[in-house]
């Protein structure tokens, strides 16, 4: 198992490398600059040529990538341009709230996505399992932020049952916790659930035409051991790795839900860096971001090798 998490290592490295190459050369090639956010619309170049050579900014781009780079392979994130603190200070802040946002939509999606998808498969071809593929369908294509909104005006605004905005942590009390993430964490936890729910029912349909579910009835086993014990067993690997796959788009959809309801993550810091063309702040939320992306493709990787001996080969 060691040998597998080298392998798959080495092999993600030069996708991180190239990840930052890359969120590097977009964030200095958009239009504008730091420097003239900080100095305001009334400033002359003389004063924008100023704070860009007081910034550093006015460096070649490979020189300012590998000092941005060599700093980064050490931990440092650099600093805010606009009010000087440490990113990785900032990010500290902020990471809880998109951690346990994106957490706890990933575990509604599954709660909801793999029961769902299993009994669909059992029901295949009836009105129910319909049903089910076009729900899942439907609410795969709402945008999040329109889904948001929507669950704003409805159950905040209208039936006022819970907050619009805010967020209260665990520590603060589970009750309030919950009532708070309540609106944010089934929006983001809506599109995975979706795509949950579609690849269990395709996964489970195809285990359970195996040879081992016919000899398993002819055994005069209970439904619910066929089910969940021998077809869903496996019928996992598929279910693993788009979980994986759906893990990583939250991370991404977590900046709209959270500007959406104000809630103080990542994401939100990441919008606010590019409002205010913060380069540091943009280059350290976003490489993050991908750091995360990639630990969870390791994560799945090393599980489907668990769960499956036949794919460490591979």
């Amino acid at each position: 198992m060691r040998t597998i998490i080298l392998r798959r290592l080495a092999a993600l490295l030069p996708t991180a490398l190239l990840g930052s190459l890359i969120i590097f050369g977009i964030v200095h090639l958009t239009p504008g600059g730091p420097a003239a956010a900080i100095a305001g619309p009334d400033a002359g170049p003389e004063v924008i040529a100023r704070i860009n050579h007081e910034l550093g900014l006015d460096r070649p781009i490979l020189v300012q990538f590998g000092s941005w780079a060599w700093h980064l392979a050490h931990g440092d994130f650099g600093r805010s341009l606009m009010n000087r603190e440490y990113v990785s200070t900032l990010i500290a802040q902020r990471l809880p709230v998109t951690a346990t946002l994106a957490i706890e939509a990933l575990i509604l999606a599954l709660l909801v996505g793999v029961p769902l998808g299993v009994y669909a498969a059992v029901r295949r071809g009836t009105a129910t399992d319909t049903a089910v593929k076009t729900l899942s369908g439907l609410t795969h294509a709402f945008p999040e932020f329109w889904v948001g909104i929507m669950a704003i005006s409805l159950f905040a605004l209208q039936l006022a049952w819970v907050p619009a905005t805010g967020f209260v942590p665990i520590s603060a009390g589970v009750k309030a916790h919950l009532i708070s993430v309540a609106l944010p964490a089934s929006t983001l936890a809506l599109g995975p659930c979706s795509v949950i729910v579609r690849f269990t029912r395709s996964s489970m349909v195809e285990a359970l035409g195996g040879n081992y579910v016919r000899t398993a009835w002819a055994l005069g086993l209970t439904p619910m051991q066929i089910y969940w014990r021998f077809a869903l067993k496996n019928a996992l690997i598929p279910i693993v790795t788009i979980t994986g796959i759906v893990s990583g788009t939250l991370i991404g959809g977590a900046v709209l839900v959270e500007r959406v309801f104000a809630l103080p993550g990542i994401g939100d810091l990441l919008a606010e860096g590019v409002l205010q063309k913060d380069f540091p702040v943009v280059q350290g939320a976003t490489v993050l971001m991908m750091g995360i992306v990639i630990f969870i493709n390791l994560v799945v990787d090393v599980t489907c090798a668990l769960l499956d001996p036949r794919t460490r080969a591979s």
